[in-house]
């Protein structure tokens, strides 16, 4: 190994039962879930999942780890890794969540039916109409 490499990286503790201190909330959150797992990962997957909590959080990955393996059977937990890598950064401190649309077409502004409706054209005549008003009016 080079000069330099590791530098400023602390070794990883493997004192609880394997799995590095960093890990141990989203270990516990998955197993209270009932998904068994094993947590045999090499130092660079524990590197990379150290990264993958800071980014999107332990909430998140665990969520997502229960929903894939009520779709399937896993056996360890490397398979997740690559599923983890594809989400979103956890949303930043005091971000208030959208509200939830309440049913189809909840996002759709709804037109006023007194109102008649116009084409393009129509509406363009109405602007020029009122800017040709509006100019001599100032004349």
């Amino acid at each position: 190994m080079s000069e330099g490499v590791g530098e400023g990286v602390p070794p990883l503790d493997l004192t609880a039962g394997g799995v590095p201190p960093f890990a141990r909330p989203l270990v516990d959150k998955i197993t209270a879930a009932r998904v068994y797992v094993g947590w045999d990962l090499t130092a660079g997957e524990w590197l990379r999942l150290d990264a993958m909590v800071k980014r999107s959080g332990v909430d998140m990955l665990a969520e997502h780890a229960v929903t894939l393996a009520a779709r399937q059977r896993v056996s360890s937990a490397r398979y997740f890794l690559r599923a983890w890598q594809s989400l979103p950064p956890a949303p930043t401190a005091g971000t208030v969540p959208a509200a939830p649309v309440a049913g189809p077409g909840a996002d759709v502004i709804p037109l006023d039916r007194n109102q008649p409706r116009k084409g393009r054209a129509a509406q363009s005549a109405d602007y020029l109409a009122a800017a040709l008003a509006a100019m001599e009016a100032q004349q």
